[in-house]
């Protein structure tokens, strides 16, 4: 059992010099409370551009009941770590960092007691549990699947010292309107490579959207570059934006049709549906989406008869024409693309590479329906002005819950790529290697042509239009170039 620690920390020694005062007292223990503040943020991406890593106390009691005094430990006598003294009863956690001193790459040491360690593996084997059923695709993390860690390791230290140079390199967090700390985007890369080298797979299924977690979804995506399969290089196809994508099936009746018969009440959605001449499959409503994530729906209680439920005196026509345009800009993967020169000409927003046009654009889709009134939702009204009926299907979605729309798009996005596409290339060609990452399928150069010709396939009969898919070919030279193009960068700057 491996946990992670900082590079520079001499725990044994330390703790020699500075004895605890308090018993019981485990090393191991210790050691595991120093992993979790860079393990924490490593499973949730929403977290790593914090100062604080949240603790939850709950949780770590479970493991660890004098928990208190080891933290005290930490941060008062070895001063290891601060804290930001700061939690919400049911809401926030207590967070900690390390002091800068600590703040560096890690290395991984091993859990020696055998009742701790046991403890830790009846952690990880409840995880494994919840994926024994996707056998089809945790088979292929095993000892084929390689990365090339030295390289990586020269990657990160060269792209750090080229960011902490010039903070103009810096990436930019849209969400949270702050930069990326090179600092922790080193780390938190670092030791996904590193959990990789030593095989240290994590694979996860988390019981709120179905997405499977795993070693690879938890990687940079730069990072990925470096690793093989078999010592063959891997070719990810992905779903060109892919959320908005996937939502134009929220814009069809026959998506809802299990519903049809059930009577009206004063909490049900009145929705105008749009239904596209190719029709979608018949097996694929969100009777079948609820069934296979156990998605709670209660939330949305839409009806409707044959006709059109219109959101008011619309003309059906407006209404078609309206949804078509969506629907064309998506599947034509130009979604993207054609709201950023909108953002551009009408609010003069510029956005320096696709991740922060596709942030805004998440922005726009997935926020609280009261944001509108905010002076940053300027995007978000014009949406609304370009697309006034998508928006308002959208916004009753997200009526009583704003995370509604986002979770319902994550579950339809899991169960057609895990359990539909997946599988099915499983059956039809069992030597396919397999790794998905979300809205992505990973595989050898072999494969991709059937990967992607089954994807296309199953995608347009569960959606109803044949989706615009992409290429990227995982390659060391791709991470060189990046680390070219930051040198250009910092020279024009200059």
């Amino acid at each position: 059992m491996r946990i992670y620690i900082p590079q520079n920390l001499d725990i044994f020694k330390l703790t020699n010099s500075i004895p605890p005062t308090f018993k019981p007292y485990k090393i191991d223990k210790l050691c595991y409370i120093v992993h979790l503040i860079n393990a924490i943020p490593l499973m949730d991406k929403d977290i790593q551009n914090e100062d604080f890593v949240p603790i939850n106390a709950q949780r770590l009691q479970s493991d660890i009941q004098n928990y208190k005094k080891y933290l005290n430990y930490l941060e008062y006598d070895l001063k290891i770590i601060e804290s930001d003294n700061h939690y919400i009863v049911g809401e926030k956690s207590k967070g900690y960092r390390f002091i800068k001193e600590y703040r560096t790459t890690v290395k991984s040491m091993q859990v020696e007691n055998f009742t701790f360690r046991n403890r830790l593996k009846a952690h990880k084997n409840r995880k494994k549990d919840s994926v024994k059923h996707l056998k089809f695709l945790t088979k292929w993390f095993n000892q084929k699947l390689q990365i090339d860690y030295n390289f990586v390791d020269t990657f990160l230290a060269e792209e750090y010292r080229l960011k902490m140079e010039d903070k103009k390199l810096w990436d930019y967090d849209r969400k949270n309107k702050k930069y990326k700390h090179p600092e922790n985007q080193m780390i938190h890369a670092q030791m996904s490579a590193e959990r990789l080298k030593w095989q240290d797979h994590s694979l996860v299924l988390d019981d709120n959207v179905y997405r499977l977690h795993t070693n690879l979804t938890n990687m940079a995506s730069r990072i990925r570059n470096a690793v093989t399969y078999d010592g063959q290089k891997l070719i990810s196809i992905d779903i060109k934006n892919s959320q908005p994508y996937l939502s134009t099936i929220l814009l069809s009746r026959s998506f809802w049709i299990e519903q049809k018969n059930e009577p009206k009440n004063n909490n049900s959605l009145s929705i105008s549906f749009c239904e596209p001449k190719k029709s979608y499959s018949r097996d694929f409503n969100i009777k079948e989406v609820s069934n296979k994530q156990k998605l709670n729906i209660k939330q949305i209680n839409i009806h409707h008869n044959d006709s059109y439920i219109m959101l008011g005196d619309i003309d059906n026509t407006l209404v078609n024409n309206e949804f078509n345009q969506f629907v064309n800009l998506v599947v034509n993967g130009r979604l993207y693309e054609f709201l950023e020169e909108k953002f551009r000409f009408h609010l003069g927003e510029t956005f320096s590479n696709r991740k922060e046009v596709k942030a805004a654009v998440f922005q726009v889709l997935f926020t609280d329906n009261r944001f509108l009134g905010q002076e940053e939702a300027k995007p978000k009204k014009l949406f609304k002005e370009l697309f006034p009926e998508v928006y308002e299907v959208f916004s009753k979605i997200k009526s009583k819950d704003k995370t509604l729309l986002p979770r319902l798009l994550q579950s339809i996005e899991s169960y057609l790529i895990i359990d539909v596409i997946a599988k099915r290339i499983s059956k039809e060609f069992p030597n396919a290697p397999l790794f998905t990452i979300h809205d992505s399928i990973s595989t050898t150069e072999k494969y991709a042509d059937v990967v992607e010709d089954i994807m296309k396939q199953e995608l347009d009969k569960a959606i109803g239009h044949a989706p615009t898919l992409a290429r990227e070919e995982w390659c060391k030279s791709n991470m060189i170039k990046h680390l070219e193009t930051l040198k250009e960068k910092s020279q024009v700057v200059a």
